[in-house]
This record gives structure tokens, C-alpha cells and sequence, in this order.
């Protein structure tokens, strides 16, 4: 998931934008109904994988989960339409 913050901070140029924030600021990023589908993946990265709580470690099928469901997205990178206008500009 930090991968793909990378990425729509790369594409969009905002150096300090979080996924989410991308994603409201930067409708354009992923097709719809992929944009939302995204912020909830990231809301369950955040509260499940990322800061779990105290005393609960994240099993392997729930880590895996998430990477498997981010690097399906980080595709949309190649063919994103603000990459392309940079590409004309």
C-alpha cells in the first residue's frame, strides 16, 4: 500500500499527499468504482496490517491479502491518463 502512496504522489506530483487524499484531489487516478474500492482497501490495510492494535500481530493471510489486492492496482501507473498528459507536455 505504501508502494501505491508512492506512486499517486509520483503522478500527481503532490510530494505529501496520503493515498486517500490522491484519491479525492486526483479523481482522475483510477477509474471509477477502482477509486473507492482502493480508499477501503487502504482503510483495512491501515486498521488491520499497518497499526494493529496493541497485542494483535496481523496473520500472514491478512498481510498477503493486501499485497496481493495493491499490486493488482499499481498496473493503472503505465496507462494513467495524468502520465500521459505529462508525456505531451
Amino acid at each position: 500500500m505504501g508502494a501505491l502512496e508512492a506512486v499517486a504522489r509520483d503522478l500527481t506530483g503532490d510530494s505529501k499527499a496520503t493515498l486517500g487524499e490522491a484519491l479525492k484531489r486526483y479523481p482522475e487516478l483510477l477509474p471509477k468504482p477502482l477509486d473507492q474500492s482502493l480508499a477501503q482497501i487502504w482503510g483495512y490495510a491501515s486498521n488491520v496490517v499497518r497499526h494493529v492494535e496493541e497485542g494483535r500481530e496481523p496473520t500472514r493471510e491478512e498481510a498477503e491479502l493486501v499485497v496481493g489486492l495493491s499490486d493488482r492496482v499499481v498496473f493503472l501507473s503505465d496507462k494513467n491518463p495524468i502520465r500521459h498528459l505529462e508525456s505531451c507536455l
